[in-house]
């Protein structure tokens, strides 16, 4: 070995380096690789059914929502029953949120007792801005989080408080809360 060329030897060398390399690169490739995430959708309708008899307030659900919306979470607890949060849940509670063609989650949620809290914590601690948007015959106020990404929009009727949010603009969530009925 003494005897052969100096580019004999580095190429040996880059040879031997290749063969070492490229199978710890496919290894690593191979373990950090993140397929892309599928998201499943809920059933809303029998929690729906279920809200919808127990509830005091009518319950918002969506309607001729574009069918790339798809829906991720649905949550009804009456009054002291265990919410998602598995702590009983303060006032009737109902949440339904989608995942939108964008991949911003927006969600809608009710609550009727303890409202102010619901609003601080739905909005993340937002602050109402002076705009308001009529969408549905509801008046939802405009309000944006304490750190600025999160955007909600909030109607009262009586004791009942709903909140639409999501980490987005308005002029989505005005077209998500502008799907939203009651039965």
């Amino acid at each position: 070995m003494a005897g052969r060329k100096p580019q004999a030897r580095a190429r040996d060398m880059v040879i031997s380096m290749a063969v070492l390399l490229v199978p710890l690169a496919l290894i690593i490739w191979l373990f950090t690789n993140d397929p892309e995430a599928t998201v499943e959708p809920v059933d809303v309708g029998p929690v729906l059914a279920g809200a919808e008899k127990e509830s005091p307030y009518p319950i918002l659900r969506t309607s001729n929502l574009p069918g790339d919306w798809v829906p991720t979470r649905v949550a009804w607890a009456a009054d002291g029953d265990t919410w998602i949060t598995q702590n009983p849940a303060v006032g009737n509670s109902w949440q339904l949120g989608y995942l939108a063609p964008n991949g911003i989650y927006v969600a809608v949620q009710q609550r009727d007792r303890a409202v102010e809290t619901f609003i601080s914590d739905a909005t993340q601690s937002g602050k109402r801005q002076s705009d308001v948007t009529e969408l549905g015959g509801r008046t939802w106020e405009h309000w944006v989080s304490a750190d600025g990404r999160t955007r909600s929009l909030v109607w009262r009727d009586g004791e009942m408080v709903a909140v639409v949010t999501g980490d987005t603009d308005f002029e989505q969530l005005d077209a998500f809360a502008g799907s939203l009925i009651t039965n």
